[in-house]
């Protein structure tokens, strides 16, 4: 007698729209499980029926896979409605991020109304040369600053909008590079980091972004929140 788990013989079976859609993969849905229990019984030899031990086992296994199935489809569930409800959470609180000036990663300076543009580079290891690069929305260097030696650790910087020549460039969109290398010429890791104030919340399908002139930063950029007297929250 062929046991219930030996499906060559079924292939032909249709399977309903609970089963797993991948053809590729023998996984079976408890509709399955029961199709195949049921052609078992249908194909069965007339002169040597199923037993009805094994038949009973075959109807635990069949109780098995449904409590399994029923077990999955609930955890799944709860999980839908945990990331929905905590997501809920999360887009109340960032909302409260508007108008509060915030330390997030990013390297692009957004330069307006003659304003001068704060930035920051924190450096992983401590470094014997150390250079700013600022480059215009078309990709040309418009400005640079050597800084020289610098101790591992975080800097602050402010660029006033001007080229090498001394003249006010073009409002728009910068975009900061730092260089810095070690004594022994290798180069040392640096993340670029900007400060503003939070003007807007964008919410997107795979989660909500803060507005900083105009720009998106995600939630985990964020470094520091300031209160209005700037000190860090």
């Amino acid at each position: 007698m062929e046991n219930i788990n030996s499906i060559q013989n079924f292939k032909n079976i249709p399977s309903s729209g609970s089963s797993v859609q991948n053809p590729d993969k023998a996984i079976l849905g408890k509709d399955d499980f029961l199709k195949l229990l049921i052609a078992q019984l249908n194909y069965q030899d007339p002169l040597n029926p199923i037993q009805s031990a094994e038949f009973a086992s075959q109807l635990a296994q069949f109780s098995s896979v449904e409590q399994l199935y029923n077990i999955n489809s609930n955890l799944l569930k709860s999980i839908d409605a945990s990331y929905a409800t905590n997501r809920s959470i999360t887009n109340a609180l960032i909302s409260n991020l508007i108008g509060k000036k915030v330390v997030v990663y990013g390297d692009v300076l957004k330069l307006e109304a003659g304003n001068d543009i704060e930035f920051g580079y924190e450096l992983k290891g401590d470094a014997s040369s150390v250079e700013i690069k600022i480059f215009d929305s078309a990709g040309n260097l418009v400005r640079s600053f050597k800084v020289g030696e610098r101790k591992s650790g975080r800097y602050d910087f402010k660029w006033d909008g001007k080229d090498e020549r001394g003249d006010r460039l073009r409002d728009g969109n910068y975009t900061v590079k730092v260089e810095a290398f070690d004594e022994n010429g290798k180069p040392v890791v640096v993340n670029v980091y900007i400060s503003g104030t939070v003007e807007g919340v964008r919410y997107k399908p795979d989660g909500a972004v803060i507005l900083i002139g105009g720009i998106e930063f995600g939630i985990a950029d964020i470094i520091e929140i300031k209160d209005e007297r700037g000190n860090v929250n």
